[in-house]
C-alpha cells in the first residue's frame, strides 16, 4: 500500500502537505536504520518522538510483541522529562482484560480511547497511575500481523484526534513498522553474533582445559597432578569421587598442607534434594548445578563420569574463592573425559598387574620356572626375597550366593582382613585361587620360624573366625615360614596335602598348622618311604647346605642332640664341646631353618627324617 491510499478522497485537497508531513517524520527514523550499528531502542524513541510530534502531544510508550504474543514495554518519550524508560520497560500489554489492546490487534489499526481511566477497555488503574486522559493506540503492522504498538497521549491534558490525526499515524506508523522490523533483525543478528562469538571463546577455552589436561594424562601424570593442573586452569577447588561419592583425592588454589577436603560429606549427600540434584546426572544431564546453602557452604558443578556404560566416578569444581563462569561447566565436562581415560588406564593397569602377581604366584608355588629367573622378578611384584613367606590355604564351604563369594572380590576381602589383623607382623603380598580354595602368600620377618604359638600364628587364629563368617571359609592350613622362594613349591604341596587330610576328617571349621599333622601327613602321603625321604631331604637341607658352605657341624648337633634326649650337657660331653658352644649351634638351627630344637614335636619330626636318611644311607656311612 503507498502512503496516498491512507488519505480520503475528501482530505485530498491537503494530499500533498500530509504525504510531506509522514515523509519528512520519516526520512530521520529510515537513516537511522540504514546502519546495523544503532541500538534499537534508539529508533523506537525516535518513532515515538516523531508520531507525537506529527499528532500535536507531547507523550508516549513504544511496546514490542513477545513469543507469547503479550507486548513488552520497551521505550518512551515525554516532552519536559528526561527518560521514562525505566517505567515503560516495566509494562506489559495484551493481558487477558486489556481490552483496548486487544481490539487494535484485531482491527490492525489505530484505535482512540477518551477519558482512559474510565473506560471499560482499559487496565484502569495504569490509566490513573500514569495519568492517561485522551488516548490512541497505532498498531505496526508487518505483512498483515501486529509487531508492535505506540500508546499517544497529551500527558494528563485532553486531546481531540481527528480523523486527520488518524491517516497520519497510520500512513507513519506503516512506514515506520519496516523500519522497526529492519532495526529488531539487527538486533537478532548482533545478538545471536554475540553469542556465537560467546560461545567461541567459551568452547577456544574450554578446549585449552581439555587439551591441556589431556596432554598430561597421556605424559603419563597420576591423578594428583591431573587435579591440581585442572584447579591451575580453572582457579577453583577440584574434587574427585569414585562411583559410591566418596572423595578419592582433590586439590585447591594454594591448599595448604592439612585443609579441609572441600567435597561433599555424607551428612550433605543424604540430604533429599541433593540426592535429587545428583540423580539428575543418571538421566542424561551432562552437569549438574549444587545450589549453594547453609548445609552445602557453596555452589559446586558436578560431572558423572561414563566409560563404557559404567560409571567411574565423579569430577566436582566448588565455587570458593571466584564465582563460575559460563567456561568452569564446559571446560569441566571436557576435562572429566581425560580424567575418565586416566582412571579406567589405571584401573586396567592395576587389573593387569593383579592377574601378572596371581600367575607369578602360581609360577611360585607350582615351581613352573627356574628360581634364578623368578628371584629375579620378585622385587617388581612386591615380593622381598630377604624376609621369609608362609603360606595360607583357605578351603570354603559350599559356594554363597552373596558378592563376597565371587573370585577377585572374595580374593580381595580375604587380604584386607588378614593384613588387618596382622598389622605391623607381615602382610599378604599375593593371593590366587585354586578350585574350591585361595592360596595366599603372607611376608613376614626373617626372624619368624615358628607360627604355632608366635604372634604371626596367634593374629591368624583370631582372624580365622571372620574369614568363616564373611566368606564361608570351611578350614584354613598355614606352613611353616620359607627361608627362601624356592622352599615353597615343596610346602604349598604339604599345605595341599594337610587340606586333603581335613577335608576328609572334619566338618567343623578350624584352622591347623602344617607342623602340627606332620607325621599325620607322612603316614597318610600316598608315596610312602619315598615321599618321606623327600621331606626328610627338604627338612634337613637347609642345615646340609649350611655345613657344606660353613665348614658347621649343626647336622651333627642336632643328631647328637636328639640322641642324648634333648640335654645339652650330655650333647656338649658326646661332642667334646662347651655347653654355650651346643646352645649357639642350637640357635643357629632354628635361624637356619624352621626347626625349632626346644620343641618336641620338632624332635620327633627331626628324628623321623633322620632315620628315614638312615635308611637310603651306603652300608658303612655314619
Amino acid at each position: 500500500m503507498t502512503i496516498s491510499q491512507y488519505f480520503m478522497p475528501d482530505v485530498s485537497d491537503d494530499l500533498g502537505d500530509l504525504y510531506g508531513q509522514v515523509v519528512g517524520a520519516f526520512e530521520e527514523v529510515a537513516l537511522m536504520t540504514t546502519s546495523d550499528s544503532i541500538p534499537l531502542n534508539d529508533v523506537l524513541r525516535l518513532v515515538g518522538q516523531r508520531l507525537c510530534e506529527l499528532l500535536g502531544v507531547n507523550r508516549c510508550s513504544v511496546y514490542l510483541r513477545r513469543d507469547d504474543g503479550r507486548f513488552q514495554g520497551q521505550v518512551g518519550y515525554c516532552v519536559g522529562r528526561r527518560n521514562i524508560d525505566a517505567g515503560v520497560s516495566k509494562l506489559v500489554s495484551g493481558v487477558d482484560d486489556d481490552l483496548f489492546t486487544a481490539e487494535i490487534i484485531a482491527t490492525t489499526s489505530p484505535v482512540v480511547v477518551r477519558d482512559a481511566s474510565h473506560d471499560p477497555r482499559t487496565i484502569q488503574r495504569t490509566m490513573r497511575q500514569w495519568g492517561v486522559r485522551d488516548m490512541v493506540g497505532v498498531p505496526l503492522v508487518v505483512d498483515g500481523e501486529v509487531i508492535g504498538i505506540i500508546y499517544v497521549d497529551n500527558q494528563g491534558e485532553p486531546h481531540d484526534y481527528t480523523q486527520r490525526d488518524i491517516k497520519l499515524a497510520q500512513a507513519f506508523a506503516g512506514l515506520s513498522a519496516l523500519a522497526v522490523r529492519q532495526a529488531w533483525l539487527y538486533k537478532k543478528l548482533g545478538e545471536r553474533a554475540k553469542i556465537i562469538d560467546h560461545q567461541r571463546r567459551v568452547l577456544g577455552e574450554s578446549a585449552l582445559v581439555h587439551g591441556r589436561v589431556t596432554r598430561a594424562v597421556l605424559d603419563g601424570a597420576d591423578i594428583d597432578a591431573i587435579l591440581h593442573l585442572i584447579v591451575e586452569l580453572l582457579g577453583k577447588p577440584v574434587v574427585l569421587y569414585n562411583p559410591k561419592l566418596q572423595v578419592v583425592s582433590w586439590g585447591a588454589p594454594d591448599a595448604a598442607d592439612g585443609a579441609r577436603c572441600p567435597g561433599l560429606t555424607a551428612t550433605q549427600l543424604n540430604l533429599p534434594w541433593v540426592r535429587n540434584t545428583i540423580a539428575e546426572l543418571h538421566n542424561g544431564s551432562p552437569s549438574i548445578m549444587l545450589r549453594a546453602t547453609p548445609e552445602t557452604r557453596c555452589r559446586r558443578l558436578l560431572v558423572r563420569m561414563v566409560v563404557d556404560r559404567q560409571c567411574v566416578g565423579y569430577l566436582e569444581l566448588c565455587e570458593l574463592g571466584r564465582s563460575f563462569s559460563q567456561v568452569d561447566s564446559k571446560a569441566l565436562e571436557q576435562a572429566s573425559m581425560a580424567v575418565a581415560l586416566k582412571l579406567l588406564t589405571v584401573q586396567r593397569n592395576k587389573e593387569i598387574h593383579r592377574q601378572e602377581r596371581e600367575e607369578y604366584l602360581a609360577d611360585i608355588l607350582y615351581g613352573r620356572r627356574d628360581l634364578d629367573s623368578l628371584t629375579r622378578r620378585a622385587e617388581s611384584f612386591g615380593f622381598d626375597v630377604s624376609k621369609r613367606h608362609v603360606v595360607i590355604r583357605l578351603q570354603y564351604a559350599l559356594e554363597r550366593d552373596d558378592d563376597s563369594s565371587t573370585g577377585q572380590k572374595r580374593r580381595t576381602a580375604v587380604t584386607s582382613m588378614i593384613n588387618d589383623q596382622l598389622a605391623e607382623l607381615g602382610r599378604v603380598v599375593a593371593c590366587t585361587s585354586v578350585p574350591g580354595a585361595d592360596l595366599a602368600l603372607i611376608e613376614v620377618d626373617p626372624s619368624e620360624t615358628g607360627l604355632t604359638t608366635g604372634p604371626v600364628g596367634l593374629a591368624l587364629q583370631a582372624v580365622f573366625p571372620t574369614l568363616v563368617t564373611k566368606v564361608g571359609a570351611r578350614f584354613a592350613v598355614v606352613s611353616d615360614p620359607c627361608r627362601s622362594l624356592g622352599e615353597l613349591p615343596s610346602t604349598a604341596e604339604k599345605v595341599r596335602e594337610v587340606a586333603g587330610l581335613l577335608r576328609e576328617t572334619t566338618d567343623q571349621p578350624r584352622i591347623s598348622f602344617t607342623r602340627e599333622l606332620e607325621l599325620l601327613r607322612l603316614v597318610t602321603r600316598r608315596e610312602g618311604v619315598h615321599g618321606a625321604r623327600r621331606h626328610a631331604e627338604d627338612m634337613l637341607r637347609p642345615l646340609v647346605e649350611h655345613d657344606s658352605a660353613t665348614g658347621g657341624a649343626l647336622v651333627e648337633t642336632l643328631k647328637a642332640f636328639i640322641a642324648c634326649q634333648a640335654q645339652i650337657r650330655a650333647t656338649s660331653t658326646i661332642l667334646g664341646v662347651h655347653e654355650n658352644t651346643v646352645r649357639y649351634r642350637l640357635n643357629r638351627i632354628r635361624e637356619v631353618s624352621s626347626i625349632e630344637p626346644e620343641r618336641l614335636d620338632a624332635l620327633l619330626s627331626v628324628s623321623m627324617a633322620m632315620q628315614v636318611q638312615s635308611l637310603f644311607e651306603p652300608a658303612g656311612t655314619g
